[in-house]
């Protein structure tokens, strides 16, 4: 039996999360139909993120067991051919039998893309949130600042359970100016739910002038989730890496994270 990880990239717009659901259609349901096709028996897949109604990806990671002999070069072309054309298997390695490719997971990368603009464009509005005025950037890349390290992050939490571990540590966070874009990019071990849209809201809040530079510094201390509003849209969220021990790490495009 081999251990196969697939690198994923998908434009989540149409479809109900990652997570496969029996009323709505799922990356992960799509996924598995079509590689219980392709390797001629039932697939199940283990994500290492569990991406939401709408959130894009460019470098989700699924992990499978197969018996099939399929070299794993063949795999993305031939899965693709049956694939809906906004899921993608873009890269696959074989693993050792342990690995899986949440609870071997060591961090995730999100892209949160902002776009300032006073002409809405519906095609490009699919994929990033567009704001009609400027922002206070300082501001925001002040207030960013502060949630990187080890925190409990229970007030960017929706729908937690009152006794679910919700402290995390974010590795790094900044933002990435490119054009009329804004990126917000960030780094942590793991998210809780809406974790990454709640802080991009609050965010923009501070850089509308709405909240003081300090307020998502406030958020962490107050413990409370309903102080935080309403996160950002989902689709300007964009899952871009997922990393593991180099022993474990799956194929990636580190072109598209800005890394050489």
């Amino acid at each position: 039996m081999r251990t196969l990880a697939l690198t994923i990239a998908y434009d989540g717009t149409d479809w109900a999360g990652m997570q496969r659901q029996t009323r709505y259609p799922s990356i992960q349901g799509a996924l598995e139909i079509a590689l219980s096709e392709v390797l001629q028996h039932p697939v199940r897949i283990a994500a290492a993120g569990r991406t939401d109604a709408g959130v894009h990806a460019l470098g989700q990671v699924v992990s499978l067991r197969t018996d099939n002999p399929i070299p794993t070069a063949r795999v993305p072309r031939v899965v693709n051919r049956v694939l809906p054309s906004s899921i993608r298997v873009r890269r696959a390695g074989e693993r050792p039998a342990k690995f899986h490719a949440r609870l071997s997971a060591r961090s995730r990368r999100y892209w949160y893309v902002l776009q300032i603009t006073r002409w809405p464009d519906p095609i490009r509005g699919r994929f990033c949130w567009q704001l009609h005025e400027p922002l206070q950037v300082d501001a925001m890349r002040t207030a960013l600042a502060t949630v990187v390290g080890q925190h409990d992050f229970e007030a960017f939490c929706h729908g937690g359970h009152p006794t679910r571990q919700t402290v995390r540590t974010i590795q790094q966070a900044q933002l990435r100016p490119w054009g009329d874009y804004l990126i917000v990019d960030v780094q942590a071990d793991a998210f809780l739910h809406q974790m990454m849209r709640l802080i991009v809201a609050n965010l923009v809040a501070i850089g509308r002038r709405e909240r003081p530079t300090d307020w998502l510094e406030t958020l962490l201390l107050s413990h409370n989730r309903h102080l935080a509003g309403a996160g950002a849209p989902p689709g300007g969220l964009f899952l871009m890496r997922i990393g593991y021990a180099r022993s474990d790490t799956p194929p990636i495009n580190r072109e598209l994270v800005g890394e050489s």
